[in-house]
């Protein structure tokens, strides 16, 4: 007898608890429901087992891999769904078959059924229980201990028994070896009424012990408080609970904390959640890893979903359903089902600009955070946007200082973080931008250490901060662009942005010049430029090199972002890591300090744009984003080599290429450098194939 789990279903009536938990790893009393069919198994003596997997196979193979609790296990993966009976044909291995659900509770006595099966010669042994309410289950008519007919989930007008099937059958072997293998085949729909058509023998084996599908909200529940009274507990309190905090058939698990004077009642917290003080859950879930605000409501069978940031005096309303990764801001009720994160939690873009802040309150927040995770008794703050003000009062909300340059431009920000020694800034516009004062976006480590302070509330208090005037470093800062200006340029250089203060600023200092224009274009990012003329254009990453040239004839060092052209390298000394030591020139963070570099060097050389291009080995550079399946991670170990710090390299005849995945974890961003188009090209398909385009 060989058992076969079939764990392959979406759970969707569980949404959002399956969002990114398979059905069968959800947990009841603290262990996944998946593990504890598992222990049961090895109780009645079987040491191997077959999963049927398809929706997250990966998370079940991760958490469970080959061996678990005494059983060894084989995986069965479907790409498309089979139905009960077509999974357990691939996973047919020529054996009597005990076939279980993956997501149903029971202390089902394996060996009982098996022994029923054997005693009354079965084709067919199906273990059936009386329900309360038949219209949600597959229902049997059964005379005696044989199976006459089926019934799937009718009405109230033809309930003519109330025999509910389990999903629990032992199957002889050559039953199963009749199923034609890729076909989508159910039991209960397909199969079991052709054997009986047929006249094969279907027995019902009665059970009257616990059995629960968990299939929706309410059943998890209901089979949680069943479990806690059998095991005589009032609730599981693996986490931990407040003070003057009372619970009744409550399950609280391990890392979840309930704050004080809250009230639960048959509810469920899941691992990691952290739920502020005064909350009030009457037969609710919170998902995996939530913050929750002072004063929470939630009532009967309303769901929040894993990762979700909720505000302080929210109330969720009866049957509501929120989706994990959901922002829910102060004193919200939400009365409708939430399926997608329409308040999404804080995030940061490739850029570095924040995502997910709304209103006054959130920027706030945002910048107690910053202040927070910078560790610095001060900060900078540039740019300008309706938010602010409320960014500066958060930094100062903690006690930190704000370096104010109200209306700077991302350049000027950065100019003057480095010369008053702070490690990063805020460049507001649109949307905050945290920069480091290397001209880079903050690293992934600093970002999380600022989400996990926005996000759990992890704030310091104690003094109120200064505003303190940046307006002199600022100063410095268009004295040093005149200083690398030439006094007369050889072309009349024009400078095309979106920033006032940038175009203010080249107006007061750019030098006069003479013969051709030459228009100097400020991206979209605002950092990158590319130069144009009546014959030519002349991108990025060209004037990038033509920088570093320049550079390295004057014998200095440069930092460059690590997606600067490879070329750079051999024409100066370049570190691609930032530093606070490293003197450093600004032209690769900077629109107007890589115009002032490249008037000067070309003025000095009495060169044009073109000419200057020209003269650099003839190399085609390429960007591109390409979108990825889900488990990129996984997929980028699997097929790609070289990985190193985040960032695959690959090389083909006349071709260099840089991969790296996107923060969003959803896709790829890819640069190029290539002899050829042609070369350029082969690279790239050569990378959508391996990641399934």
């Amino acid at each position: 007898m060989h058992p076969v789990i079939l764990c392959g279903g979406e759970g969707t009536r569980l949404r959002p608890l399956t969002e990114f938990t398979p059905k069968p790893m959800v947990k009841i009393l603290g262990e996944p429901v998946l593990k504890r069919l598992l222990k049961q198994l090895f109780a009645a003596g079987f040491t191997k087992a077959s999963l049927c997997v398809r929706y997250l196979s990966e998370e079940i193979e991760a958490a469970l891999g080959g061996f678990c609790e005494g059983v060894e296990l084989k995986y069965f993966r479907e790409d498309l769904p089979l139905g009960t009976a077509g999974c357990v044909r691939n996973a047919f291995e020529g054996d009597d078959v005990l076939i279980l659900s993956g997501d149903g509770v029971s202390d089902f006595d394996f060996n009982d059924i098996v022994r029923f099966h054997g005693e009354n010669s079965a084709d067919i042994t199906i273990v059936v229980r009386e329900v309360d309410d038949p219209r949600e289950y597959g229902l049997l008519s059964v005379d005696g201990s044989t199976v006459t007919g089926f019934l799937e989930k009718p009405g109230y007008d033809k309930c003519l028994t109330n025999l509910a099937n389990t999903g629990c059958y032992v199957i002889s072997k050559e039953l199963i070896s009749r199923i034609p293998k890729g076909e989508k085949l159910d039991f209960a729909a397909d199969i079991f009424p052709e054997a009986l058509r047929e006249g094969k023998r279907l027995c019902a084996y009665r059970f009257s012990g616990l059995w629960h599908d968990i299939g929706d909200i309410p059943s998890l529940l209901k089979c949680q408080g069943e479990l806690l009274e059998l095991s005589g507990m009032k609730n599981l309190i693996l986490g931990s609970a407040g003070a003057d905090t009372t619970a009744s058939s409550t399950v609280i698990e391990s890392g979840a904390n309930l704050g004080g004077g809250s009230r639960a009642v048959a509810s469920l917290i899941c691992e990691n959640s952290q739920v502020a003080a005064g909350a009030d859950l009457c037969e609710a879930v919170i998902g995996r890893d939530c913050t929750v605000g002072e004063g929470l409501i939630m009532r009967k069978n309303s769901v929040i979903g894993d990762r979700c940031v909720v505000g302080k005096n929210v109330t969720v309303c009866e049957g509501v359903r929120v989706a994990g990764r959901t922002k829910i801001p102060d004193g919200k009720t939400v009365r409708t089902d939430i399926t997608e994160p329409r308040f999404t939690e804080l995030y940061f873009t490739d850029e570095g600009c924040a995502e997910g802040l709304f209103g006054a309150q959130d920027e706030m927040r945002f910048g107690a955070a910053f202040a927070a995770a910078a560790g610095e008794r001060a900060v900078l703050l540039c740019g300008d946007s309706s938010s602010y003000e409320a960014v500066s009062l958060g930094i100062r909300a903690v006690g930190v200082d704000v370096f104010d340059l109200r209306g700077g431009s991302l350049g000027e920000g950065i100019f003057s973080s480095r010369r008053l020694g702070c490690g990063y800034l805020i460049h507001m516009s649109d949307r905050p931008r945290v920069m480091t004062s290397a001209g880079i976006p903050a690293e992934r480590a600093f970002e999380r250490k600022l989400m996990s302070a926005y996000n759990r509330l992890e704030l310091g208090r104690g003094r109120t901060g200064r505003v303190i005037s940046a307006a002199a470093e600022a100063e410095k800062y268009a004295d040093r662009l005149r200083e690398i200006f030439p006094e007369k340029a050889g072309f009349i250089p024009i400078l095309k942005t979106d920033d006032p203060r940038e175009a203010e600023i080249f107006s007061k200092i750019a030098p006069c010049g003479e013969g051709a224009e030459v228009i100097f274009t400020v991206g979209e990012d605002r950092m990158s430029v590319f130069a144009s003329t009546e014959t030519a254009a002349i991108g990025y990453e060209r004037l990038l090199c033509i920088c570093a040239e320049a550079a390295g004839e004057r014998g200095e060092k440069i930092i460059l972002p690590s997606g600067a052209p490879l070329l750079c390298d051999r024409l100066a000394k370049v570190f691609r890591e930032p530093s606070r030591e490293l003197p450093v020139e600004m032209f690769a963070c900077d629109p107007l300090s890589m115009v002032a570099f490249v008037t000067r060097y070309l003025t000095d050389k009495a060169e044009s744009p073109e000419l200057a291009a020209k003269k650099l080995p003839e190399i085609i550079y390429t960007r591109s984003v390409i979108e990825a399946p889900e488990g990129l991670p996984k997929l980028l170990g699997e097929r790609f080599v070289g990985t190193a710090g985040g960032e695959i390299s690959m090389e083909n005849a006349g071709a260099k290429a840089f991969v790296r995945p996107m923060k969003s974890g959803r896709a790829v961003r890819v640069y190029i450098e290539s002899v050829s188009a042609e070369a350029a090209q082969e690279l790239s398909d050569d990378i959508r194939r391996r990641l399934g385009g």
